[in-house]
């Protein structure tokens, strides 16, 4: 038996691009012949719900602990574990369904372990055993409990693991991200590792002291990637460059992943960043797996329809039907760059005007990771015109909502024939979003109906979202600092490249490394308009205007749906280098 264990903080919920790629894997036809069995292993945040509740409505609760609460005969196995470490745990299985093909769907097995109340004396025996043999000084970091709880969780892993699956003749291990290390780590320690059967990942879906430099440095992307090709030549690390990062517990975890089988990186750019911060690692250890992008056969009919939807509902407000739907679906973090969508706005209303052309951005994101309450958004909605206003204060704008809504007001006073909407929420749903059951509209309706999809981020390891378009005849515009980028170079032909890759990096490849450190953001802000003001026309140009070119595109775009796929990547990139280990 081959079993595949997923160490994730989004082992119940999908949070973001992690839940999201484990949840395309996990479908994926080839992934499903090749494993005989998935677990997903992470923290139990916290006790929702009754006891049969726990793992959510997708869930199936065999077992919880702390409840007493066992369809079977599971405590007299797990509790032996569960004194020795004093822990809990919630056993089961969650149903996991694509959302964008729901033909493709897994049942896959949960594990949430309770570390709360973990013995003190085993937490330190082992903090002191990383530190020996990882060189992980754990005191250093032991007041965040982000950095404790994952530690914690992977004192017990293997354990619960054995017990889980005692047959399994080979379980592969995928670390996703920081979270997963101390477990991957933890392995070295248990007498019961075996090197042969158990082969370790880190699944690299960014490099996290590389984003937290790029998202600090004024300069962002421009000065970063800039800075990253004159050190290559210089022979220079990161490190070398900016200085020790070991201040942030995140850095020695990602560092230390040089010791397991293989580091997993999710695109172009992380492969480049992960030997920029770790040069000595071998450099056959870093391989290339991309995302893909999940879509079942849409007839052209049912994009128009979907429109058709949009474009009457936005009409109710803006009093027009737009000619044009421009779209960004992203994580409300700096990391996006949405500012820049804001700057290329105004240079296309100008060309909108000009053309006699109407349209509308919609910025689907929202600070609130699981998304606002229903029941909190029909209470704006009674109050006032939310998503198309909005009011500062819960539930409505907090943080960063407050300022991005500034940017788009500032810009919807000037604008002439292009209006910008932000619907600060997870999803476009019925549920998510109640007043749309009246309007018949779906999260689906929305990708289907978008021309365009921004996603010029300053710091984009891979960018799913900006490629869930082109499936259905969408453009797709991100900046050449998005690993989906390079994905999208390989994968179109040269006479049909439904994107456009902006390139922000270049402008500052002249600079001096001292200049480029030391830019700042209001300098980066003036190069990024130089950038957008000399690209928009061409951008322009390549967006489908009439029904007729969205067809055309459609159609090509259909040509390379498989391309695009899960199932393309999980056969040529994931299983191809899982059987190189």
């Amino acid at each position: 038996m081959r079993v595949a264990v997923h160490i994730t903080h989004e082992a119940l919920y999908k949070i973001g691009g992690i839940g999201e790629v484990i949840n395309n894997l996990c479908t994926s036809p080839s992934y499903l012949s090749y494993f005989d069995k998935t677990l997903l292993y992470g923290p139990l945040f916290e006790y929702l719900g009754s006891p049969s509740s726990r793992l959510g409505k997708d869930g199936i609760v065999f077992y919880s602990s702390k409840d007493n609460y066992d369809t079977g005969h599971f405590g007299i196995y797990f509790n032996p574990i569960l004194e020795k470490y004093n822990i809990d745990v919630v056993y089961g299985k969650r149903r996991v369904v694509n959302e964008l093909n729901p033909k493709n769907k897994a049942t896959v097995d949960i594990l949430l372990v309770d570390i709360t109340h973990i013995k003190k004396e085993i937490v330190n025996f082992y903090k002191y055993l990383f530190w020996e043999k990882f060189g992980l000084a754990s005191d250093r970091y032991e007041a965040d409990w982000d950095y404790e709880q994952y530690f914690r969780i992977g004192l017990p892993f293997l354990d619960l693991i054995n017990l889980l699956f005692p047959s399994a003749k080979e379980l592969v291990f995928f670390g996703h991200e920081y979270m997963g290390m101390p477990a991957l780590l933890s392995l070295e320690l248990h007498p019961d590792y075996h090197p042969q059967k158990h082969k370790r990942i880190f699944y690299a879906h960014e490099v996290a002291p590389v984003r937290r430099l790029v998202e600090n440095l004024g300069g962002g992307d421009i000065s970063f990637y800039n800075i990253l090709k004159k050190a290559k030549e210089e022979n220079l690390s990161l490190e070398d460059v900016f200085g020790p990062q070991d201040d942030w517990y995140r850095t020695p975890l990602v560092k230390l992943a040089q010791r397991v089988d293989s580091v997993f990186a999710v695109g172009d750019w992380v492969v480049e960043e992960y030997l920029f911060l770790c040069p000595e690692t071998e450099k056959q250890k870093v391989k290339l797996v991309y995302n893909g992008v999940s879509s079942d056969h849409i007839d052209f009919d049912r994009k128009e329809i979907s429109k058709e939807k949009i474009g009457k509902w936005l009409s109710c407000y803006y009093g027009f039907v737009p000619d044009i739907l421009i779209t960004h679906v992203c994580r409300l973090v700096k990391s996006k760059g949405i500012w820049r969508d804001l700057i290329l706005l105004n240079y296309l209303d100008e060309l909108f005007v000009k053309h006699n052309l109407k349209g509308v951005y919609i910025l689907l994101s929202s600070l609130v990771a699981q998304g606002r309450p229903p029941h909190e958004v029909e209470k704006m909605v009674k109050s006032y015109p939310w998503p198309f206003e909005h009011r500062e204060g819960w539930p409505d704008l907090i943080g960063y909502e407050i300022e991005v809504y500034r940017w788009v007001e500032t810009f919807n006073k000037t604008s002439k024939n292009l209006k910008a909407l932000f619907i600060n929420q997870v999803g476009f749903s019925n549920y998510k979003c109640p007043f749309m059951e009246k309007e018949d509209l779906e999260t689906i309706d929305l990708r289907l109906a978008s021309d365009l999809e921004l996603g010029m981020s300053i710091y984009e390891p891979f960018g799913i979202a900006h490629i869930e378009v082109l499936p259905f005849g969408g453009l797709a515009v991100p900046s050449t600092s998005c690993g989906v980028y390079f994905f999208l170079e390989k994968t179109f032909e040269k006479d049909f490249k439904p994107f456009y890759g902006v390139d922000f990096i270049s402008v500052g490849e002249k600079f001096s490394l001292s200049k480029l450190k030391n830019l700042t953001a209001e300098q980066r802000i003036g190069l990024e308009e130089f950038v957008l003001a000399s690209k928009a026309e061409e951008i322009f140009a390549k967006i489908p205007k009439t029904r007729q070119e969205r067809e055309i595109l459609a159609k090509k775009a259909e040509e390379y749906k498989n391309k695009l796929s899960w199932e393309r990547i999980v056969k040529e990139f994931l299983l191809e280098n899982l059987k190189t280990l």
